[in-house]
């Protein structure tokens, strides 16, 4: 793909989410990545409490400078700083849920990534299951519980009978918004869901209660090339070392998880997963780029578990080397997802 003129870009990373490190640790890459090939680049970063930090050109990512800024007043610097695009190198609930991107859309500042819709939407777990359910995908069977009543361990056990009398055993339990993993447990007995409830339902209004698939867990990238389509990446299999499934330490922990490109998985499955994961970003309302994650049960159906909107740039993250799976660099996959934002 022939590179980008010189544009100025900031990197927006950080920010008051449980994927805060995580974020740092993607910038990182981006901001050399980009200054490497000649863009100007301005890193942003949002400290744990959300106060923005402007930096200068040659400075690092995850630095303070000063007291920072709050939102509304960094977005009016941000607008005076008449950047070409802002590169949204955020994960989690603060920035991938699109709050942030309703805010760079009032303020008319081109972004990577989806909009503001998508992204809200595509971070509400639950939200999501329906979305995907009235496009007709396969998802697995799920229950929607209210997180009100869950304040004692009795009432957790009572609502933990009922999940498996429904779903049976073992139950995969999920806060609506988390991201990495985080927010996910999947218990065994009557007694530990119960526990689960009571913990993960804490400060939540509600969590998705679904039926555990054992099976192959993969993941599909979709990239939007130069002329606007979509160009669906090889399939990736992900096959945890020690974890049960790929939790936030089977996924950043070196060794923590066998990533394999193309997925060892029939020709035809492949296929099909493929087809889901772009289905699954037109279902959403997904520009630039997504990954959806899935599970291949014993039936040999891939099944939907979550889109990503914002998925990691980390070394040792998925999209990078499924792109580089079909020969597109980490210079190139940056160079696409910008340019699907200055279309």
């Amino acid at each position: 793909m022939h590179p980008l003129d010189p544009k100025t870009i900031a990197v927006l990373h950080g920010g008051p989410s449980t994927e805060h490190d995580i974020s740092v640790w993607s910038s990182r890459g981006v901001v050399a990545t980009l200054r490497e090939y000649g863009h100007r680049v301005l890193p942003v970063f949002v400290d744990r409490q959300g106060r923005w930090h402007f930096a200068g050109d040659t400075a690092e990512v995850a630095q303070t400078y000063g007291e920072g800024s709050p939102i509304a007043q960094a977005l009016q610097h941000l607008q005076q700083l008449q950047i070409d695009v802002a590169f949204l190198g955020f994960h989690g609930t603060y920035g991938e849920d699109g709050k942030v991107q309703a805010a760079l859309d009032l303020c008319g500042i081109r972004y990577t990534g989806s909009g503001h819709t998508a992204s809200a939407v595509a971070m509400d777990k639950p939200l999501t299951r329906r979305v995907f359910m009235g496009a007709g995908l396969p998802i697995a069977k799920g229950v929607e519980l209210s997180a009100r009543g869950l304040d004692d361990l009795a009432s957790c056990r009572v609502a933990a009978a009922q999940l498996v009398a429904q779903l049976g055993l073992p139950v995969v339990v999920k806060v609506p918004a988390g991201g990495s993993s985080v927010g996910v447990e999947i218990p065994k007995t009557d007694e530990d869901l119960a526990s689960s409830l009571m913990r993960l339902g804490n400060g939540e209004d509600r969590l998705l209660c679904e039926q555990f698939i054992a099976g192959t867990e993969i993941t599909v990238g979709v990239l939007q090339q130069p002329d606007g389509s979509y160009q669906v990446l090889p399939v990736v299999e992900i096959a945890p070392v020690q974890a049960e499934f790929f939790d936030y330490q089977a996924k950043y922990t070196s060794g923590g998880s066998d990533e394999i490109v193309p997925a060892r998985i029939p020709e035809s499955q492949a296929r099909r997963a493929q087809l889901l994961g772009l289905a699954a970003h037109h279902a959403l309302g997904c520009v630039g780029v997504s990954r959806t994650d899935m599970i291949i049960g014993g039936d040999g159906e891939p099944i939907l578990l979550e889109t990503n909107t914002l998925p990691g740039l980390t070394p040792a993250s998925l999209l990078p080397k499924s792109a580089a799976a079909v020969g597109l660099t980490y210079e190139g996959l940056l160079n696409r997802i910008l340019a699907a934002a200055l279309r």
